[in-house]
């Protein structure tokens, strides 16, 4: 930290120690204790995580975490604590000094792991004063978290029922399909990512040059676009399981292209393609591993993604090549007022009123300036940025959108410029054998066998659920819990809670666990009737999400099975 801090330790009235930094006392000069007793009782807010910006001697960080409950937790940020921690009496606390965007993103993001956004920053005296700069961008990297936090939470919630089905359905494809593992480090040829942003259009005559010499990886919806230049990709990557994403894909069938897909894309897509067809799990999809080796007896491999299929596009591409990666059409901005390339379905042209629904902002651009984007372009941007430093293999991604952000971690070259990894005289031969379906009857059958044991457990679930329910309802003559309903309801979480590692609903249980955590939290000072009511709610709602969540799954499952049995049993 460039600025310079006189710190001085200064004796109160009541003989603690306090803190005086630049002719700023951080705490009272008469008694420090009792002003931060009286400071935390005025800004304690319960079933909260508090991020306290300043540390100081510490009095309000101790009256803090002395008040803190099970589901209450606090973040301290302190930007001079390395100046200060040698003349201070030190707490065990964690405590941020090195104050940046990934620290924050990474602190915050382990005390969120619930998705609860319920948060307050709270100031220490004085520390505004002399950290004015730092606190307003803590201020602000902040509300960017809770932000992207609130986008995926929502998207959680809307989509979950979709990605249910997608992933129940999608089990026919996996278990016919190649493993993405088959392509790990296949092949040492260039790569050139194309994404839908608006500067993809302008790179499409180089492209075509290229074509048959570099292997061209499609990020999703961006195959519109390409389609209309007469170039149709080798692989497709798709991941969103909306039936828009299938929007993008129902007019068309893909003789050559070869489609990669996540466990939870929308079903149908893979029926648009006549060439094999490989499939991968995001690496957070928590106990889908499991259910997909025991169900098709595959193992696929985890990836690592992010909010943008051209996210994933990317790691498939360092996943299945050593060769030099491009990327182009990557703006994630909104360059010439334009949300994507033309002739991609979602394109369009924003105004002054679009902006300021979308929230949007400028940052640095490619080309040194200033660029249009918003919140979720730069949760995509971040998350190119984390993925390259994970992989750590500098040299060989270059940016080549000649546009939109700066994406850092990667080269920024022309797109001609690239051309100078590509061999023009060799043809790029895939070398990938069209399989013919080697699966049997007797392997169909053994499927058919494992989807009715999977129903089989979702009706030993959804008794239980209804029992756990009966439990609670006789709870109620007596208006409280007794030994025998506690025992009981025991009992049944038991037995569920076995079940479900049984089967794979992470996706149609999480909005359900989300609701369970935030909207039934303890209350100050609640008496013994509404202590019982609010348990009483939590569990009732929590047995009838699960049922009907079972009741989904359920007729999901059944389908898979009548559409195995009919396409390849015959009907039988």
């Amino acid at each position: 930290m460039s600025q310079d801090f006189n710190i001085e330790v200064v004796t109160s009235k009541s003989s603690l120690p306090t803190l005086k930094v630049n002719d700023y006392y951080l705490h009272s000069k008469y008694d420090p204790k009792k002003e931060a007793e009286q400071f935390v009782n005025n800004h304690f807010a319960e079933n909260k995580v508090h991020i306290l910006f300043g540390y100081g001697y510490g009095y309000f960080a101790k009256a803090f975490k002395d008040k803190c409950k099970e589901n209450e937790h606090l973040l301290i940020i302190d930007p001079i604590y390395k100046e200060i921690e040698s003349v201070i009496t030190q707490e065990d606390f964690e405590i941020i000094s090195d104050v940046n965007e990934k620290n924050i993103e990474m602190a915050l993001g382990n005390l969120l792991k619930d998705l609860n956004l319920k948060v307050k920053v709270i100031c220490s005296p004085n520390y505004d004063k002399f950290l004015s700069k730092e606190y307003k961008m803590v201020l602000k990297i902040v509300k960017e978290i809770l932000s992207v936090k609130k986008i995926y939470l929502n998207t959680i919630n809307y989509f979950a029922e979709m990605w249910q089905e997608n992933y129940i359905r999608n089990i026919y494809h996996i278990f016919e399909d190649e493993s993405l593992s088959v392509l790990e480090n296949y092949y040492n040829m260039p790569v050139v990512i194309a994404s839908g942003g608006p500067s993809l259009i302008k790179q499409i005559p180089l492209l075509k040059k290229m074509q048959n010499h570099v292997i061209i990886i499609a990020a999703g919806s961006t195959v519109n676009t390409l389609l209309h230049y007469n170039i149709e990709a080798d692989f497709i990557v798709s991941v969103d399981g909306s039936l828009a994403n299938f929007k993008h894909f129902e007019n068309n069938i893909f003789e050559n292209s070869h489609l990669i897909y996540s466990v939870k894309n929308h079903y149908d897509i893979r029926n648009q393609f006549k060439k094999s067809s490989f499939s991968f799990i995001p690496v957070f999809e928590p106990g889908v591993y499991e259910h997909i080796e025991q169900m098709t007896q595959k193992q696929l491999p985890t990836l690592l993604g992010g909010a943008s299929v051209a996210n994933y596009a990317f790691v498939i591409a360092q996943y299945i090549s050593s060769g030099p990666i491009a990327l182009i059409g990557q703006d994630l901005a909104y360059t010439n007022n334009q949300t994507h390339a033309k002739y991609n379905k979602y394109f369009a042209n924003i105004d002054d009123d679009d902006k300021k629904i979308r929230g949007t902002f400028y940052t640095e651009g490619y080309n040194g300036d200033k660029v249009l984007t918003d919140l979720p372009f730069t949760s995509m941007k971040k998350d190119f940025e984390n993925i390259v430093e994970s992989i750590n293999k500098k040299g060989r991604f270059f940016n080549c959108t000649e546009g939109g952000v700066k994406i850092k971690g990667f080269t920024q070259i022309s797109f001609s410029d690239f051309g100078e990894f590509i061999d023009l005289s060799e043809e790029k031969n895939l070398n990938l054998v069209q399989k013919a379906n080697t699966k049997t009857i007797n392997d169909w059958e053994n499927l058919c066998f494992r989807i009715q044991s999977e129903i089989q457990i979702y009706n030993e679930i959804e008794k239980l659920l209804n029992k756990g329910l009966v439990y609670l309802e006789g709870s109620l003559v007596k208006e409280k819990f007794t030994s025998n309903v506690l025992k009981g309801l025991e009992q049944v979480d038991k037995k569920i809670k076995k079940l479900f590692k049984t089967v794979s609903m992470n996706s149609i249980l999480d909005p359900i666990i989300i609701d369970i955590i935030n909207n039934y939290p303890s209350i100050k000072g609640e008496t013994e009737q509404e202590n019982y009511m609010r348990v009483y709610n939590q569990n009732s709602s929590l047995y009838k999400g699960l049922l009907n969540a079972i009741k989904l799954s359920k007729i999901y499952t059944k389908d898979l099975l009548e559409k195995v049995k009919k396409e390849k049993l015959g009907g039988v």
